[in-house]
């Protein structure tokens, strides 16, 4: 990305809050992170004195913080870092600091805080560069060597990055096998079978007789004879 791309268009961050009221958690946190790596971005691209405040601050749909094209000045960047620090104040407190005045820092939470009071250090020397306040944003040390900034900066864009929704396949729902068209029809084939053999099994019955279908007639007239025709020569002395 080129240094015009950070220099975007969005909603003031003062029109956000004055509609909705102090920014908080995860919201709050992409803004800070947000901004700062917009700000390393410009720094490190020879761009700084962005006399940053809450309307110059652009907060894109998807929470993303870009700068309004302005003039800028030839303030160094540890004064930007600084106008950094009033802004997320302001993006949590619902009020400016302004130059000299005091901001409510007593409503951020501790974590930010420490992070506020780094950057508003009356000496700008003891200030952190953007870089390193991207850095500490991110939960890194605030050493960042020279080879691993654009990393560094990859890192904050890539959670700053909007989650794409979820491709077609994957909202697919597996149909069930007892509904799918190849179930259905396998079963109805095995339910005719069934059928036919029934039909043809009772149509046998009807023609041969009950007896003869279990096989029970030919013994039957076996027993009889047997019992009609006795042996009359084992009777005998």
């Amino acid at each position: 990305m080129q240094p015009h791309d950070y220099l975007g268009s969005g909603r003031p961050l003062g029109d956000v809050v004055r509609a909705a009221g102090p920014v908080k958690g995860e919201a709050l946190y992409r803004i800070a992170l947000g901004s700062a790596t917009t700000m390393a971005r410009l720094h490190l691209a020879g761009i700084a004195g962005l006399r940053l405040h809450p309307g110059n601050v652009m907060i894109g749909a998807h929470g993303q913080a870009y700068f309004a094209a302005g003039p800028r000045d030839s303030e160094f960047p540890s004064r930007d870092v600084r106008d950094w620090a009033d802004v997320i104040v302001f993006a949590a407190t619902g009020r400016w600091a302004g130059e000299g005045a005091e901001p409510y820092l007593d409503r951020l939470l501790p974590a930010l805080r420490a992070v506020v009071d780094e950057c508003r250090q009356a000496d700008p020397g003891s200030r952190p560069t953007a870089v390193e306040l991207v850095s500490i944003l991110l939960g890194h040390s605030a050493a960042v060597s020279r080879g691993s900034v654009d990393d560094l900066l990859r890192e904050a864009e890539s959670r700053l990055r909007p989650a794409e929704p979820p491709s077609y396949e994957a909202t697919l729902v597996s149909t069930p096998l007892w509904r799918k068209p190849v179930f259905l029809a396998g079963l109805a084939l095995g339910v005719s079978i069934v059928v036919v053999a029934v039909v043809l099994i009772s149509g046998a019955a009807r023609e041969l007789g009950w007896q003869d279908v279990l096989g029970t007639g030919s013994a039957v007239t076996s027993t009889s004879s047997s019992e009609e025709a006795p042996d009359r020569g084992s009777w005998s002395e």
